[in-house]
This record gives structure tokens, sequence and C-alpha cells, in this order.
């Protein structure tokens, strides 16, 4: 796939690494991600923290402390905060309070058309390829690509590929390796619908991760269908947040 805009300057934000979720009823979708993803689920402070293959990989909170934004937030991995917070500023970008992302110095940032996605100082990275249950790939779905690819790129270092397929999906790379997506309004999703980051995590089986989705409450807004990374298929968690599953088939998500 051809690269149409890039930055080889070094990148101030990796990953996807951490995604936390704001829900109506934690306990309840935490069972419900526990049935499709094989999560181990601990409680600190009120708040949930999910483990696959042995490592935490996103926390769940009540909505009523979660700033009143339902769904789920995305985390992009930093160097150092300060530095990637001042680029999303000099970028047209806004840097809104902080929220705590698996006990990590975090911020929650807009990019210019106000879509929200966090960063985060962890003490370590993975890099792995991603294992059942883990987050592997996200993918900011807007009305402007234009704006959206000035925004990461002067940010953070990114580079776009030319849109590839029928819905005209970009990839995210740094230094040539993708990592995430950037899909133009598709068709079918309502107009109402802000801008977002999906989330997508791993699975060994996306059939039987569906089946497990379906029988647990989870309403499908998309069957599997192939992309660039492997098979997708869209969810709604029983509370009403939007996830993707993802059966890889390539090393890419491995960034």
């Amino acid at each position: 796939m051809a690269t149409t805009t890039t930055d080889d300057a070094s990148p101030t934000a990796v990953g996807p690494r951490w995604a936390s979720l704001a829900s109506t009823d934690p306990h309840a979708v935490a069972s419900f991600y526990r049935a499709v993803l094989g999560w181990a689920i601990t409680e600190t402070s009120g708040r949930l923290i999910a483990s696959a293959a042995g490592k935490p990989v996103a926390d769940i909170t009540d909505i009523t402390t979660a700033d009143g934004f339902p769904g789920w937030l995305i985390h992009f991995d930093v160097d150092d905060l300060d530095t990637a917070l001042t680029a999303v500023s000099e970028a047209a970008g806004a840097v809104l309070p902080s929220a705590d992302g698996g006990s990590v110095e975090t911020a929650v940032v807009t990019d210019p058309n106000g879509t929200r996605f966090a960063l985060r100082a962890p003490a370590t990275r993975h890099r792995e390829r991603p294992a059942h249950g883990t987050l592997a790939w996200g993918e900011l779905i807007t009305d402007d690509v234009d704006t959206s690819a000035a925004f990461y790129r002067d940010a953070f270092g990114w580079g776009l590929t030319g849109p590839s397929g029928s819905l005209g999906r970009h990839e995210w790379q740094t230094h040539g390796r993708s990592f995430s997506g950037l899909l133009p309004r598709p068709p079918g999703m309502p107009a109402e619908t802000p801008a977002y980051w999906d989330v997508y995590f791993a699975v060994d089986d996306i059939e039987a991760a569906a089946t497990a989705a379906t029988e647990h409450g989870g309403t499908r807004l998309m069957p599997p269908m192939p992309i660039e990374i492997g098979t997708i298929t869209v969810f709604l968690d029983p509370a009403g947040a939007v996830f993707t599953l993802v059966q890889l088939t390539t090393e890419e998500a491995a960034a």
C-alpha cells in the first residue's frame, strides 16, 4: 500500500496500548467482556482492571466518574507526556482534564475535529503481537481526512497511507509500519454519530467471539468483514458502547 502522507520525525505517540470504558453498568459489561475476550477482572478503588495474556489491558469505570462521556477511550503511549501535550496544542488540538489510565500519567485530548483520545506515559512498553483479548488496533472514523492527517502528522510524526478498498480506509504508520487505521465516515454510519476512535480487540476465532458476544447481550452492527489486517466485526456491548473484534492475519498490528 502506497504511503501518500509521511513524516520521518520520531513519533511522540505509539500504540494503542490501553483503553478505558465509561459505562452505566461497569460490573455487567465486565462480565460481558470476560465472556467474549476471556478477561480476568480485578477491582481497585472502585475501578475494574481487565487483564489478558497476563497483562492489564483496559479499565472500566462508572460513567458518573468519567466526565459523562460514554463508551471506549483509546490511549496511545508517549515518552514524555508534557512534550506530547505541547505538541497537541501546537497542532491545534486541545488538552482536557486528566484521567487515570492504568496507574500511569495520563491526559485526555482532542484533535481539531473534537475527537477524544488519551495519551499516557507508562513505565514500560510492550510491543508483542497482540494476543487474544488484548488491544490490537485503533481506527479513527472521521469526516475530515485532510485535517486529521495534518494534525496527527504534526503532533506525533505519523504517516498516513493512501486510501484502500471500497470504503477508502487508510493506515497510520510510524517508520513504515502500520499500527492503526483511519476510515472516512461510512455511508451506513448515522449522521448524528460523532467522529470517534474505535477500539479493536484481538481474538483467536472471530466466529466464536461473535457468537459469545451475541449470546451475552451484545448487538452486532457489522458482520465479519475482511480488511487489510484481518477479519473484523463490530458490536455494541450491553450498555451501548461500540467496539470491534479482529482476527489478525498479518503482523501489521504488532507495531
